[in-house]
């Protein structure tokens, strides 16, 4: 696959999921009626700080005219996999619908289309060149993977005892659709840990930053499904919130040639 049609991928993906991440966030309930199963509005928000955290990602590694950071669309790819798998789950009791077709065809025609263009250049990436990963970026990484490694796997593969733990209520299903942005996330922080070269991890820290930003935001707007008196709403804030924060800061110094 030669590097302009690498491109003409990366742009496809960027424009496909920035203006279905739009529409999702900013019109949840109208673009809610497109998904095969009922998606609250929160949920909905959710799937569209995805989206755009996608489409960052893609934009950032587009502006570096670099290959050794492209490892992270194929890891998006794979979370494309966990939220097409979630449907295919559930179609005994949602059915073989209209809806469901098109959702399949999209998540599995992106991922397909996104390994096939992403992966080999992906592996053939040149040996890093940039200044090291240090052990404070390590931390960060090491961190969220302790924590969404297990929500990602509880939620799921075991949705309906997840339930109860989640900070709101959501039906077992969509249970394990947010489960599974939190169990590809683990994939790519996973990832994120072997790598050697910093600026490697700009798409990565990218994509964090602007899906934490969005998700808590979201969270903020729909507080009212969140019970205060309870640790984990407390939890799940102090998590977006570092995940956000955090993303932003190292992305930020990187930006200016730095990593602390």
């Amino acid at each position: 696959m030669n590097g302009r049609a690498l491109r003409v991928v990366l742009w496809l993906h960027t424009l496909a999921m920035g203006i279905a991440g739009c529409l999702f966030f900013l019109l949840p309930t109208q673009l809610s009626t497109l998904w095969p199963w009922v998606l609250p509005a929160l949920a909905a928000r959710f799937v569209g700080s995805l989206f755009l955290g996608g489409a960052v990602c893609s934009l950032v590694c587009l502006r570096a005219h670099a290959t050794h950071g492209l490892f992270v669309i194929v890891l998006l790819a794979v979370g494309d996999l966990l939220i097409a798998l979630t449907g295919l789950l559930g179609i005994g009791v949602i059915g073989f619908t209209p809806a469901m077709i098109g959702f399949l065809a999209f998540f599995l025609g992106t991922a397909l289309l996104v390994v096939a263009t992403v992966l080999p250049p992906s592996l053939a990436a040149p040996a890093p060149t940039g200044p090291p990963v240090t052990r404070m970026l390590r931390g960060f990484f090491f961190i969220h993977l302790l924590v969404v490694l297990p929500v990602g796997l509880s939620m799921y593969f075991l949705p309906a005892w997840a339930q109860p733990l989640w900070p709101w209520k959501m039906t077992p299903i969509n249970v394990r659709l947010i489960g599974g942005f939190f169990f590809g996330a683990a994939f790519i922080s996973a990832w994120a840990l072997r790598q050697r070269d910093a600026q490697a991890l700009r798409p990565t820290l990218a994509l964090y930053a602007t899906f934490a930003t969005l998700a808590t935001v979201a969270a903020v707007m729909h507080f009212a499904l969140f019970n205060p008196a309870r640790l984990t709403t407390w939890a799940f804030f102090a998590l977006y919130v570092f995940v956000a924060t955090g993303s932003a800061l190292f992305l930020l110094r990187l930006s200016h040639r730095r990593v602390v």
